[in-house]
């Protein structure tokens, strides 16, 4: 890669828009009422970025599952608007990967979980929905 490209590369980077976070941000709670992995959520907005915070509801897993940054993303190169996010939350013996997306004001999370301590549990996938509270 010249030197030319590199600098339009870094130059478009720096300039990349700032996303709209509106329709993320917020609290957020699980539409079943004996939720199977997570309970609740928070979203708050940061720079181009959502600090996400959970309550869980599997009893293999914490209730706190503290706080990660979630990187978000538009749904094409020319939306200022944040659809979807995506965050890792390391829970000790287990990680979780959460991918987040909003459809008709019910926000969808999709998680995949991996075992990582030997522990007598599969890994796994799992979809829950969510309302947003005041």
């Amino acid at each position: 890669m010249n030197h030319v490209a590199l600098e339009q590369m870094q130059e478009h980077a720096a300039a990349e828009a700032e996303l709209d976070l509106s329709l993320l941000a917020g609290n957020w709670v699980n539409t079943n009422l004996s939720p199977s992995f997570i309970r609740s959520l928070q979203l708050e907005p940061g720079p181009n970025q959502l600090i996400m915070r959970v309550t869980g509801a599997d009893s293999g897993s914490p209730k706190d599952w503290g706080e990660a940054t979630a990187q978000v993303f538009a749904e094409n190169t020319a939306s200022t608007q944040a659809m979807a996010f995506s965050a890792l939350f390391d829970l000790g013996g287990m990680d979780s990967l959460l991918q987040g997306y909003v459809v008709k004001g019910v926000l969808v999370i999709v998680s995949f979980t991996r075992v990582k301590d030997g522990r007598e549990r599969s890994s796994s996938f799992g979809k829950e929905f969510f309302y947003r509270v005041p």
